[in-house]
């Protein structure tokens, strides 16, 4: 019998329990049941020996996923201006909100269905479908001659994106070395803000060629398949090929991310995730009802998914996505002669603020980028409502007269304001909320946060233009900003931080209401034991 085998018949030992107890009963031992399982062993002797540019070129093939994420949703706020009678009319503004928001559709189910099957068929497998479903839906976009064809890419284009987009964290997360997790998980949300600028800069060279936005939509096809070829590449990550049993592969793998390690601590780490699962192999049996039991019913847990959902939800009611996916148009309304290429200052504003929230989240702390940052987006978005009061547009969204004036110059500034504000914590840390879940209940409680933001993202998508229409443009910024200035004050009240804490600890935090003293009590603990006398 080997080591690993040795290791994880003990661990399957220690967990047994009589009948009569429950499997919940048992959850409350599991992880003292894997301390005991791997305390022989020493697997973070290994977390020193990482190099190369093995573990870098595999976490940025991943991101590809995040780039599929961010080319679509920006690339179609452009199309909306360029596909004018293409499809046999011109577009009213109820059809231009159904090809926008099906795609949130498509991700909807496509998250469900890549929940389904991660652990069934791995990781990169699920991204590799997912890159394949892209491609064909950018495909069919780009052939389009009808807006029911159009509507159908688009919907098979979020199912990709919704796959892809989704497990890629969840893979890089699983194969960095803990030492360079955060780096390689930025790589990640790096990678949708990159998609965002490729994208504004492919529709402004593209805008003046005849049916330019096919090409903008059907391109979208080559990193797609670029991603799919490197699926048949990149390995799995070490923890699904112990969850599958096939430890000579992890080894391998395990092996490639530490090429500074020997093989008896190689040996040693594999032995002691393989221990770890099968002392969690009691969490594996507990039924989807039990889980919600857990979710629902445990006051900490249920109060970790009001403020992950919460954040989620402010995230999307904030009205961000509209201003990504109707950018162009709404510009094109206050008077701006190119409003593709003006679009184009939010995705690098984007992308700035999104590179300087990620650098520093991890020092700096999440709730205080939230609570100092969030204010920001109410005060742009009134700024923005009272000067779209002085802009001549229509009832039917056209406008009256062409000519910028100063109002059109400051919807534009406070939009940049908005989005700068947006990036350095809301467009981010609603993601990074998983970590408030307990190991129990940590895939159910990301599921409802991943089908809160695509099923939000789709209702905002598909009302931005209509809302417009009944309480006009600076109505509609009216009710963004108060969404979010109610967001800012929930946040303030209910979001602990959480940075640096162990995940063990995070729950503990729930166990005092929403936890938002405690937490920086142990934030203020925390830096006086590592001698930091900064207030958090």
């Amino acid at each position: 019998m080997d080591t690993i085998s040795l290791q994880a018949e003990q661990s399957a030992s220690l967990i047994g329990h009589e009948d009569g107890v429950s499997d919940i009963t048992v959850l409350s031992v599991t992880n003292g049941a894997a301390k005991a399982a791997t305390a022989a062993i020493d697997p973070d002797e290994i977390e020193d020996k990482y190099g190369g540019v093995f573990i870098w070129l595999v976490a940025g093939s991943a991101a590809l996923g995040g780039f599929l994420f961010g080319y679509d949703s920006t690339v179609i706020a452009g199309v909306l201006v360029m596909i004018k009678d293409d499809l046999g009319a011109m577009l009213s503004p109820s059809q231009q909100e159904l090809i926008t928001s099906i795609a949130s559709v498509g991700a909807f189910v496509g998250a469900l269905l890549a929940g389904l099957l991660l652990d069934k068929i791995g990781r990169k497998a699920v991204i590799g479908l997912g890159a394949l479903v892209f491609a064909i839906g950018s495909i069919l976009q780009g052939m389009a001659m009808t807006v029911r064809a159009i509507t159908l890419g688009r919907f098979i284009v979020g199912l990709g994106i919704g796959e892809a987009a989704m497990v890629a964290p969840i893979y890089i997360a699983e194969i960095a070395p803990a030492k360079l997790r955060g780096g390689l998980v930025t790589v990640d949300a790096l990678a949708i803000t990159g998609g965002q600028c490729i994208a504004g800069a492919v529709n402004i060279f593209l805008q003046d060629v005849r049916s330019g936005w096919r090409l903008s939509v059907g391109i979208a096809a080559i990193p797609s398949f670029v991603l799919l070829g490197l699926c048949f590449v990149i390995p799995e990550s070490p923890r699904s090929l112990i969850y599958q049993n096939k430890l000579d592969q992890a080894r391998a793998v395990t092996a490639d991310i530490y090429p500074n390690a020997t093989a008896e601590q190689v040996q040693n780490k594999v032995a002691a995730i393989h221990a770890q699962f099968a002392a969690e192999a009691e969490l594996r049996k507990l039924t989807t009802w039990d889980q919600f039991r857990l979710l629902f019913t445990d006051s900490a847990n249920f109060r970790a998914l009001i403020v992950a959902c919460g954040l989620m939800a402010i995230q999307q009611l904030s009205g961000s996505n509209s201003v990504f996916y109707y950018g162009p148009t709404l510009f094109g309304l206050v008077g701006f002669g190119n409003p593709i290429a003006v679009a184009f200052i939010m995705a690098l504003t984007n992308f700035v603020f999104t590179m300087f929230a990620l650098k520093y989240i991890d020092t700096v702390g999440r709730r205080k980028f939230l609570v100092n940052s969030m204010w920001g987006m109410p005060a742009a978005l009134a700024i923005a409502a009272i000067a779209l009061l002085n802009i001549p547009i229509s009832p039917d969204l056209t406008i009256t007269d062409p000519t910028l004036t100063l109002s059109g110059v400051v919807v534009l500034f406070s939009i940049v304001f908005f989005i700068a504000s947006y990036a350095i914590a809301l467009g981010s840390v609603p993601w990074q909320c998983n970590e408030l879940f307990p190991m129990e209940v940590r895939a159910l409680g990301t599921m409802m946060l991943t089908l809160t933001n695509w099923s939000l993202n789709a209702v905002v998508s598909s009302s931005f233009l209509s809302l417009m229409k009944t309480y006009t443009p600076s109505g509609a910024f009216g009710i963004y900003a108060i969404n979010t200035l109610l967001g800012w004050i929930a946040v303030i009240y209910c979001y602990p931080e959480v940075s640096g804490l162990p995940l063990e600890a995070i729950k503990d935090v729930f166990n005092h209401g929403f936890g938002v003293n405690y937490s920086l009590k142990l934030q203020k603990e925390r830096a006086l034991r590592n001698g930091d006398n900064e207030e958090p």
